[in-house]
């Protein structure tokens, strides 16, 4: 059997190992605070944006809803229905003024290429 001595400093060397076991414990569930505190500020910041987020998409739904009902709403009026009846007879008369014109300037053009060809051939 060890001696008094022996078992205190034994049990000292224990002890010494024990305390630095736990000093080493609390250091690391420090460290594991700081690192949770961290994330957890980070995650409020990414909630905070994906809430940003949230309210930015539900407010594009919103105005995609509006546009679809103003578009609904202008296709059934008359007014725009006869407006664009107007525009389209307004288009179909400059067409047929500018076929006219255009042969008229094909026209002007063959006479004035016939008379130089037969000026330049006589």
């Amino acid at each position: 059997m060890a001696s008094l001595d022996e078992r205190v400093t034994n049990l000292e060397a224990l002890t010494d190992k024990h305390a630095a076991a736990v000093a080493a414990v609390r250091t690391d569930i420090a460290d594991l605070r700081l690192e949770l505190r961290t994330e957890i500020a980070a995650l409020r910041g990414d909630m905070a944006t994906l809430r940003g987020d949230m309210a930015l998409r539900s407010e594009t739904i919103e105005l995609r809803r509006d546009f679809a009902g103003v578009r609904a709403e202008m296709a059934t009026r008359s007014e725009i229905n006869d407006l664009r009846g107007e525009m389209n007879r307004r288009f179909d008369a400059m067409d047929q003024k500018f076929i006219w014109l255009t042969g008229t300037q094909v026209a002007t053009l063959l006479a004035v290429v016939g008379i130089l060809a037969g000026a330049l051939l006589r």
